[in-house]
């Protein structure tokens, strides 16, 4: 049976300081422990499969900062008993390789390197099997190149190389198992991003270009047209970036955050890339310089940013995250880390929460284990109501600047009253007869709504 409740005015102010206190304790995001990695690893790549679980596959193991391991191995992590259970080998280590999950479901594994050798080999994992096979190689050997799936189900990997860093770019068909190339970028890039565009082409941004053990950073951008296979250039970024994160927001942009400029310049700097006019623009600062972080698109639309290298003097990583709002162009600290971490993976589940893995950092040459965000953004919840002349006064928590009210499952026309915790209905009370109960809700501007309260207007 739902509650009807009343509360006077003035004991429903009294009592909003401390139920707001209690609330905001109870509904703080957190990260929790979940199943370790059988294998401590970073530089990994984590796939979410079409069953829902994570495919870790490769990556690597330093010590003593020089001496380091490859690895061939793979592991599933199951989201309903948070455990992690080996599967197939690769048939080579790797790292620096690229992974993409193909519209039949299987995972294609291209490039990288075992530290000596550079692979233009390629292999693709089977679900329903927990078995690798090989395929069709690439043209060229490629390491920290990027791979994207296409609209038409083909596979763009662009830049990288063995030794110096490339400007060709192949394409993989997996009707046939096998590479072609496909127009040249302007300039060669390794350690870039790429992100597929709302209109099926695919954005190339910064990173750098290697030759003779000489990097030079690029500012540039590209777009390439999977219709005419061809190259052209777009607006360059305000800052040159490597080992930094690009994600395609809903409206159509896509956010560059952090990276560095492979010396003693780490940074704090976001941009937003307007496809529509191909120019990039700044935007809210991160709240702490990242390199080697993740960036993650949650459900309701906000980019949660994860750990990563920073600037202070030792170059420690760090367990701080931070959450992008889309609305406001600024970014707010969330939950921390239980443990520091970077170049590690992150990925979005099926039910919403963020599965953090590996990584490396706080004196461990790889880490095994693995984090969970439980709650990135807590929903609305009604705590009281009432009436104030013809207004209708909701409490509560978590409400947003774009929280509306409904009365009886109609919309009201809402204002805040104070930020997150009291919202004004001006004239809703007027639809409330004495002595009668309704039903109210409040809806966040990202969809998330609050459980259903009810209230009853006094007789008298």
């Amino acid at each position: 049976m739902k509650a009807k409740v009343f509360i006077s005015t003035t004991l429903f102010l009294t009592l909003l300081l401390s139920v707001t206190i209690q609330l905001a304790q109870a509904q703080q995001p957190i990260w929790s422990e979940t199943g370790s990695l059988s294998t401590g690893r970073f530089g990994h790549k984590s796939i979410l499969l079409a069953n829902g679980r994570v495919l870790a596959v490769g990556g690597r193991l330093c010590a003593g900062g020089s001496s380091c391991t490859e690895f061939s191995s793979a592991e599933l992590y199951d989201p309903s008993t948070g455990a992690w259970s080996v599967t197939g080998n690769l048939s080579v280590p790797r790292h620096a390789h690229v992974a993409v999950r193909l519209a039949n479901g299987k995972v294609l594994v291209a490039g990288g390197s075992n530290g000596a050798t550079n692979w233009n080999t390629a292999e693709l994992y089977d679900p329903d099997t927990g078995a690798w096979s090989a395929t069709g190689n690439l043209t060229t050997a490629r390491a920290f190149a990027t791979a994207t799936l296409l609209a038409n189900g083909k596979v763009l990997v662009a830049g990288g190389g063995a030794g110096n860093f490339l400007n060709s770019a192949e394409l993989y068909d997996p009707g046939t198992g096998s590479w072609t190339s496909t127009g040249t970028m302007s300039v060669a890039r390794g350690f870039h991003t790429a992100t597929l565009l709302a209109d099926g082409r695919v954005l190339i941004a910064s990173g750098a270009s290697l030759t003779s053990g000489t990097l030079t950073l690029r500012l540039s951008a590209e777009i390439y047209d999977p219709a005419t296979g061809s190259w052209t250039a777009t607006g360059s970024l305000a800052t040159a970036r490597v080992f930094h994160t690009e994600t395609l927001l809903p409206s159509g942009q896509v956010l560059v955050t952090g990276g560095s400029n492979f010396t003693s310049i780490i940074n704090d700097t976001a941009e937003l890339y307007e496809p529509a006019t191909g120019h990039w623009s700044t935007t809210g600062s991160l709240t702490t310089p990242r390199i080697s972080h993740t960036a993650t698109l949650l459900a309701n639309g906000k980019v949660l940013a994860v750990a990563g290298f920073n600037n202070d003097p030792t170059n420690s990583t760090q367990k701080s995250a931070e959450l992008y709002n889309t609305a406001t162009g600024s970014w707010t600290k969330t939950a921390e880390l239980n443990v520091v971490r970077g170049n590690h993976s992150a990925t979005l589940l099926a039910n919403g929460r963020v599965l953090v893995s590996g990584g490396n950092g706080g004196g461990s040459p790889a880490l095994a284990s693995a984090e969970l965000l439980d709650s990135t953004t807590a929903p609305p919840q009604i705590t009281g109501a009432s009436l104030s002349g013809k207004a209708l006064l909701i409490a509560g928590q978590n409400f947003d600047e774009g929280a509306k009210v409904f009365l009886n499952d109609e919309p009201q026309k809402t204002a805040s009253e104070t930020a997150t915790t009291l919202l004004r209905c001006k004239k809703a009370g007027k639809q409330i007869a004495r002595g009668a109960t309704v039903r109210l809700k409040v809806r966040n501007s990202d969809g998330t709504e609050s459980a259903e309260f009810s209230f009853t207007r006094p007789a008298e």
